[in-house]
């Protein structure tokens, strides 16, 4: 059996879906050929889009899994063997009126369409999916995201006077701005992976905040950057999954995230201090709590490596081997 995974063009700035692809991709089992192709163009403009769905065409595989973000490249591949990853909904819960319809249309309706199945990274982003698509059909499978071996426990003495705290992303889901404000006054240095705007400079000088800021960081620093933090900040308004949450759990450190969408289905029962992300004051007594409480902390990072290793590569590459043997049993029956 041949699989071609079929990727979005590399922008430079995102490449969690082509890290975790990769992760999968080893843990294969080796009766299963796996090929790549890398879409060459920008998924902007009518035309740039309607090219890369025409050059998908020659690069079909017995099967074909679009792993993600590119979903309309499934529109003139073989239906019966192709799979479609869907990450989230976030673009069409942001839209309206005649744009939302054009976007949900061409990017989840007629993909779904032109799928033998559909996988979907968490119960919650299924849920969501469905509300959007409608009623219909629809072969959906839940495959979560795996978590790299890359990241391993490192055991660290808590800072109690001055903690370190990660934050990881500065879109506007991240929820920066309130963490400040939830920061403003406690003793502790945030450190932000990811490039500022200029509000959310503003909101972290306003707030006093003792910061640093790295962005187009290697692999290697981002994990360091894991392991050298006493904690984890991730009150993320939406997720479609919440990779930082595992990998701060395979790390070793406790976690602070949101009680909504994925968050709390990645992060599992007590393996994360859950917030609510619009209130300042649950986020500031997260913090709190997890500085000054050591039993409490014990139990996070516990429950959280035990959390975690539902989410090995290896598990994670025997479900969608079994999905990919089973639509080519269906194309051979």
């Amino acid at each position: 059996m041949k699989v071609v995974q079929i990727m979005r063009k590399p922008n430079g700035v995102a490449f969690s879906i082509e890290q975790l692809f990769e992760d999968v991709r080893k843990e294969l089992p080796e009766n299963i050929a796996i090929e790549t192709y890398t879409n060459p163009y920008r998924s902007c403009g009518i035309w740039r889009r309607l090219a890369a769905m025409v050059r998908a065409v020659w690069h079909q595989g017995d099967i074909n899994h679009i792993t993600g973000d590119v979903h309309f490249l499934s529109i003139f591949l073989r239906r019966r063997k192709t799979i479609l990853t869907v990450h989230d909904c976030v673009t069409l819960e942001r839209l309206t009126g005649i744009k939302y319809q054009v976007f949900r249309f061409f990017w989840y309706w007629l993909p779904a369409k032109r799928s033998a199945a559909i996988t979907v990274i968490s119960e919650s982003t299924k849920k969501e999916l469905l509300r959007h698509l409608g009623r219909g059909d629809w072969r959906i499978t839940i495959v979560p995201d795996p978590v790299s071996c890359e990241f391993k426990f490192s055991e660290k003495v808590f800072n109690h006077s001055c903690p370190v705290i990660l934050q990881v992303g500065t879109k506007s889901n991240k929820n920066l701005e309130r963490v400040a404000a939830a920061l403003k006054g406690v003793s502790c240095k945030l450190v932000i992976i990811g490039k500022l705007v200029p509000t959310q400079v503003a909101a972290l000088k306003e707030n006093e905040i003792d910061y640093e800021n790295h962005f187009s960081i290697s692999r290697e620093a981002l994990i360091d950057h894991y392991r050298t933090c006493d904690m984890v900040m991730f009150a993320s308004l939406y997720e479609g999954f919440g990779l930082p949450i595992l990998e701060a759990q395979a790390v070793g450190r406790p976690v602070i995230t949101s009680n909504l969408y994925s968050m709390p289905e990645v992060g599992g029962t007590n393996g994360a201090c859950y917030v609510d992300p619009y209130q300042v004051d649950d986020i500031r007594r997260a913090v709190d709590k997890l500085t000054f409480d050591g039993d409490y902390r014990a139990e996070l990072i516990t429950s959280g490596l035990r959390n975690v290793e539902k989410y090995q590569a290896a598990s994670i590459a025997g479900q969608y081997a079994e999905l990919y043997r089973e639509i080519y049993s269906e194309l051979s029956s």
